[in-house]
C-alpha cells in the first residue's frame, strides 16, 4: 500500500475519532451535571428567562457561525493541492465546524447547572444531533472538496 493510501484512510479514522471525543465531551459533562443535580433538576420555559434567551441565540449564532466558517474554510482549499493537504484542510475545516457546535451545548450545560433547569437538555440534545449528523465520512469528503479523478480513484480503493 502506497503512503498516501495509507494517510488517506488514517485521516478519516482520526477525524472520526476526534469527532466522538468532541461529542464524548459535550455527553460526559451533561451527565456530570445530570447527576450532580439530581433532584434539585426542574423543567421549565417560563422562568430564566434571560438563560431561555441567552441559550437560544448562542446555539443559533453558532449553527450559523459552524456552516459559514465551514464552507469559508472548504471554499479555501485550493483544486490543485494534493490529496494529503486537501485531507489536512477538511480536517481542520471539520474540526473548526464541530466546536462551532460544541461551543452553544456547553453553554447550555452551564445553565443547567446554574439554573438548575434541566429544559435546555432540549438544546444539549439538539446539538448533539446536529454534530451526529455531521459525522466525516469518506463520501463527504469526496463531495465536498475538489478532487481530480486519480484522487477519487485513490480514494475508492480505501
Amino acid at each position: 500500500m502506497s503512503a498516501i493510501n495509507k494517510q488517506s484512510r488514517d485521516f478519516m479514522k482520526s477525524l472520526q475519532l476526534i469527532h466522538f471525543g468532541l461529542l464524548f465531551i459535550i455527553v460526559a459533562f451533561g451527565a456530570y451535571v445530570a447527576l450532580n443535580a439530581g433532584d434539585q433538576l426542574f423543567f421549565s420555559y417560563q422562568e430564566d428567562k434571560m438563560f431561555l434567551y441567552m441559550a437560544i441565540l448562542i446555539s443559533f449564532v453558532g449553527n450559523l457561525s459552524s456552516k459559514y466558517l465551514y464552507a469559508k474554510l472548504l471554499k479555501q482549499i485550493p483544486s490543485d493541492a494534493n490529496l494529503p493537504q486537501k485531507a489536512v484542510k477538511y480536517s481542520t475545516a471539520h474540526i473548526f465546524r464541530v466546536a462551532m457546535l460544541e461551543f452553544p451545548a456547553l453553554m447550555c450545560i452551564i445553565f443547567v447547572m446554574e439554573s438548575n433547569n434541566s429544559f435546555y437538555f432540549i438544546l444539549v440534545g439538539i446539538l448533539i444531533l446536529m454534530i451526529l449528523s455531521i459525522y466525516p465520512t469518506k463520501y463527504k469528503f469526496v463531495n465536498e472538496v475538489p478532487l481530480t479523478t486519480k484522487e477519487k480513484s485513490i480514494l475508492e480503493n480505501l
